[in-house]
């Protein structure tokens, strides 16, 4: 086994349909340059051949390629061997049995033999009007590890990059055409780059390797370039221009992907520490799940909550132990709740923390439903519940002085597990006045199944108590809005060593409100629900009806293979 892993990322312009000739010599021309650099592993765009805009307006025979594509994966071949290198790259592969065209990725051995072939699943806008999606997500043995890869918005649904890891790859390849639009080319960019992809490689622990283009098609078309390299981290290791035709070479230290250690933070194994018992809803048809019904259907005696346009706030608070600090933590929620409440907030989420009084529960409790009396609001709030000989750190949701549900952290820390007991409740979706919510804790909003299930089961927004101490929820809360199409609302606590940085994420993926780092306050933002309702990310594309529910089965086994 090799101790490094050479990477080339080829990043190339794109081109009309009309110029294949010319784009089939570049493509050669990139790989001969990149040969130079003694990659072990070369890296190609989606659809790099013949183009990704295929049009019936542009391409009259769509089966009229199939030669020369043909051609040009045996040169393509002939240069692996030539080069001893691997060779991925995409292109739209014609199915002439049936009479169909297939957005693939192809990867091809140093002998000059195809390793494998996927095909994308989740397709995005206009290419579903001329591709048909594949329904497999293969992972092959190969001398750099278990290899899986996946094409552009697949990388928009955790279902697809998390099969891939559960199947043991360490090394993903994402072959894209990351759209974007902007006023200078110089700072355009897109939401997979930004924070989608770090978040993809953190949660599944995985390097992933992304090549795009640059350069307009059709005039329409505009990619944001931006090929890179993220790491298990969840950082970019590195990255290319937005604008430039380029060649991204980057050594991988194979000893830190094969194996690799699956804990985040010494603090939950994001393969192990998961429960599918508890994602059942993953796999369910979609038109059976509540999401379906609440933002699809007639409502008839389900009418919505009463406001659909709730103002929501994050408040971040340092909490110590003690008595005398427990005084002052009281004093603390009295303050934020008169005068959020006054500033016309409908729900106020606090952090969740270390430790939270666990024998002053009900007492807190009492006090939220005094402060909550008469008023329109809703707050949340962590703490410590005992029941019985149990210790359960649960969130609260109490409105109008009544609780109107709690949630039992189900994915407990490695600091916690001595401590607590897993909650036996699920994943719960309470209805209130103002909407349809959904809890998650702390190092739980690293696992994508949890705000995933919350989703298909009809939740507007997610509240996420949190106490990350290096800005881990930052990226996680704008992916997980975005792959959902949901609001999130993360309290981040400024207690040791957590660093604040609160924040709400809107249904794309915007921070629309934000807190300072280790300083004692709160910001609100408006959430107009109705955006929730809407999963259509763009024409053609929507976030969960486009799921393919039945291939996702793996997610849902108790052992991953």
């Amino acid at each position: 086994m090799i101790s490094s892993l050479k990477v080339a990322c080829l990043q190339v312009s794109a081109r009309e349909y009309s110029a294949r000739s010319e784009n089939k010599e570049n493509i050669l021309r990139m790989i001969d340059r990149a040969a130079a650099l003694n990659p072990q592993l070369m890296v190609l765009p989606e659809c790099v051949y013949p183009a990704y805009y295929l049009s019936p307006l542009i391409v009259k025979n769509p089966l009229e390629f199939q030669q020369s594509t043909e051609d040009l994966i045996a040169e393509i071949k002939e240069r692996a061997k030539l080069y001893k290198c691997y060779l991925a790259l995409g292109i739209a592969e014609t199915v002439a049995s049936k009479n169909i065209l297939c957005n693939s990725a192809l990867l091809i051995s140093p002998e000059g033999q195809e390793v494998g072939r996927s095909r994308k699943s989740f397709l995005w806008h206009f290419d579903t009007h001329w591709f048909s999606s594949g329904t497999q997500y293969p992972v092959w043995e190969t001398e750099l590890g278990k290899v899986g890869m996946f094409i552009c918005a697949d990388g928009r649904l955790p279902e697809i990059v998390r099969s891939l890891a559960l199947q043991g790859a360490n090394l993903l390849i994402d072959l894209t055409n990351l759209v974007t639009s902007g006023l200078e080319e110089e700072s355009i960019s897109n939401p997979q780059v930004e924070y989608m992809l770090p978040t993809r490689a953190l949660e599944n622990r995985v390097w992933i390797i992304a090549a795009n283009k640059v350069g307009r098609e059709a005039k329409t078309v505009w990619y944001c370039g931006k090929s890179a390299i993220f790491s298990p981290d969840g950082q970019i290791a590195k990255i290319a221009s937005p604008y430039r035709e380029e060649i991204l070479y980057f050594e991988i230290p194979l000893d830190q992907a094969i194996d690799i250690d699956k804990t985040v933070d010494q603090q939950i194994n994001i393969i192990d520490d998961r429960r599918p018992e508890l994602y059942t809803e993953l796999v369910q048809p979609t038109d059976s799940l509540p999401f379906y019904s609440i933002s699809y259907s007639i409502r008839g005696k389900n009418p919505d909550p009463q406001n659909l346009n709730p103002w929501a706030a994050v408040v971040q608070i340092a909490i110590e132990e003690g008595e005398a600090d427990f005084k002052k933590y009281g004093q603390k929620l009295e303050f934020f709740i008169n005068h959020l409440a006054e500033q016309g907030a409908n729900l106020i989420v606090f952090p969740e923390s270390d430790f939270i009084f666990p024998e002053k529960g009900e007492e807190i409790v009492r006090k939220i439903k005094q402060l909550t009396k008469d008023r329109d609001l809703l707050c949340a709030i962590p703490l410590v519940e005992k029941v019985g000989e149990s210790y359960y750190k649960t969130t609260f949701l109490i409105e109008g002085s009544k609780v109107r549900g709690k949630y039992r952290k189900t994915h407990l820390e490695r600091t916690e597990n001595n401590l607590f007991t897993p909650g036996n409740l699920g994943l719960p979706v309470f209805k209130t006045s103002y909407g349809y919510i959904g809890v998650m804790m702390g190092y739980e909003g690293l696992f994508p199944e949890i705000a995933r299930v919350l989703t298909l089961k009809g939740a507007d927004m997610i509240i996420w108590p949190s106490k990350f101490s290096g800005d881990r929820q930052i990226n996680i809360c704008r992916t997980r809005g975005a792959e959902n199409k949901i609001f999130v609302v993360c309290a981040n606590s400024i207690s040791q060593p957590a660093t604040g940085h609160s924040l709400i994420t809107s249904p794309s993926g915007q921070i629309l409100a934000s807190c300072l780092a280790k300083t004692e306050q709160a910001c609100l933002s408006s959430l107009g629900l109705s955006l929730s309702r809407n999963k259509e990310i763009v024409p053609g594309t929507n976030a969960l009806l486009d799921r393919k529910p039945e291939t996702y089965k793996l997610l849902v086994k108790p052992e991953s293979i």
